[in-house]
């Protein structure tokens, strides 16, 4: 037998490269699953054994026929509906001017050290503070939580989008320059794909914060709305009520975060690569 002969048949008989059983994301579908039904079920069992009082905690049975019931009722669509058009209209401009000023600060130098120090200084404000001045200047109405839900979505977004731009090789961005590459081209060619993971991040903490931002201005200062709603079901005593619209409005702050994140996925496909 020749050496040639040896190779092709160890070629042959080699094993060949294996994919993996479970996909990165499917692996994750299956972690998180395993982790909230381990969760429901410690729960379940902790309500329906009174090892807590049972007006203090009730099992995940009992929240989703009260979820159910609520559902039925136009009080609940007319509150969801208030706060779901105050969180579009605040987090759409935050996301278009968070990435927008983000991108130009980390393009000018002199930007940045123009308006650095003015907004880290306002980003480590507390919204909450500042909602009897945003009230004192919108009102009540819906431009006050609009307001409130602005201003904790901005920031995240801009600061991320900055440190991604930041991350980026200096070199490329002189290459394509050198190439007559304008700053649109630059812009939408290097750094927004080179800033896109760090983009992603800021998008995704922007709207937990814009999430907060409008639960927690509703229930200081509102006549409608999820934040409203809560408060009134805690004044009442109403606990399986309170637990089930916290419950649905956490669920709905995760399914927009799993949006964003296949966003991410399908915008960026070398991200795919990393994750499985």
């Amino acid at each position: 037998m020749t050496a040639t002969e040896s190779i092709v048949r160890d070629r042959r008989v080699g094993p060949g490269p294996r994919r993996p059983a479970v996909r990165g994301d499917q692996r994750r579908a299956l972690i998180g699953t395993a982790s909230v039904a381990t969760f429901l079920a410690v729960w379940q069992a902790v309500g329906s054994n009174n090892l807590i009082r049972s007006d203090l905690i009730f099992y995940p049975s009992q929240v989703l026929a009260t979820a159910v019931s609520m559902a039925a009722t136009d009080e609940l669509g007319h509150h969801a509906l208030v706060s779901l058009q105050e969180l579009v209209l605040g987090f759409a401009p935050a996301v278009a001017l968070g990435m927008l000023l983000g991108l130009l600060m980390g393009q000018s130098r002199r930007l940045r050290y123009l308006l650095e120090p003015a907004i880290m200084a306002a980003y480590a404000t507390p919204r909450i503070a500042l909602i009897p001045v945003l009230v004192l200047w919108f009102g009540i109405g819906m431009e006050s939580k609009v307001a409130v839900v602005f201003l904790g979505a901005v920031f995240p977004i801009l600061v991320n989008t900055l440190a991604g731009v930041q991350q980026i090789d200096p070199l490329w961005v002189r290459a394509a320059r050198a190439f007559g590459a304008g700053p649109l081209q630059v812009m939408a060619t290097i750094l927004l794909p080179g800033a896109l993971p760090a983009i992603m991040a800021g998008l995704r903490l922007g709207l937990g914060r814009a999430i907060i931002g409008v639960i927690v201005a509703e229930m200081y200062v509102s006549l409608a709305g999820v934040g409203r709603l809560l408060q009134a079901y805690g004044n009442a005593g109403r606990t399986p009520e309170l637990i089930a619209l916290g419950t649905t409005t956490a669920l709905v702050g995760v399914l927009g975060v799993t949006a964003l994140r296949w966003v991410e996925l399908r915008v960026g496909p070398w991200r795919r690569e990393l994750e499985s």
